[in-house]
């Protein structure tokens, strides 16, 4: 499982039962945001359950749930979309509107962009709603930049990437 750490957040590895919890809206035990999960996250919870067995919690490279230190509360998630391809790994982050104007979500990325270094990834890519304004200066902040739009389906979306330090090229 990973655990990251950061100066206000800790980011660990979603586990399967946790996923389970969100798509059941079970909040008993639960250290949530009040308006934790997210629609972002549900979708996460919900792949995680097609995967079954297949999920693999072990991964370092894997879907996060985002915490508040101070408190504890889970506030969004982040997490790699897919396997390693092509060099490079593809990010998505959201945050519950209580936690977003904050600064978590670069925190957040910061950390697994250095993550993903540290295991020899050479490029992290990621995409955005064309009206996602505020995403869009995250990823801007972290050293993306945008390189176009894409749809492949689910409607047009701005395409970012980032070639990453320290990774082999």
């Amino acid at each position: 499982m990973t655990r990251l750490e950061t100066e206000r957040l800790l980011l660990r590895t979603l586990t399967a039962d946790e996923a389970a919890a969100i798509r059941d809206g079970d909040r008993i035990g639960r250290a949530w945001a009040d308006d934790y999960p997210s629609d972002g996250d549900a979708v996460v919870a919900a792949v995680i359950g097609e995967a079954g067995d297949h999920y693999d919690e072990t991964a370092a490279l894997g879907v996060l749930q985002i915490l508040r230190r101070e408190d504890g509360l889970a506030i969004g998630g982040i997490g790699f979309l897919h396997p390693e391809s092509d060099g490079e790994i593809e990010v998505g982050y959201g945050l519950v509107a209580s936690a977003r104007r904050q600064g978590y979500a670069s925190e957040a990325l910061a950390a697994v962009i250095d993550l993903a270094a540290g295991h020899g990834v050479p490029r992290m890519v990621a995409r955005t709603d064309l009206d996602n304004t505020p995403s869009q200066r995250v990823l801007e902040r972290a050293g993306f930049a945008l390189v176009g739009r894409v749809d492949d389906g689910e409607g047009p979306q701005l395409a970012w990437s980032r070639e990453l330090s320290g990774a082999p090229r």
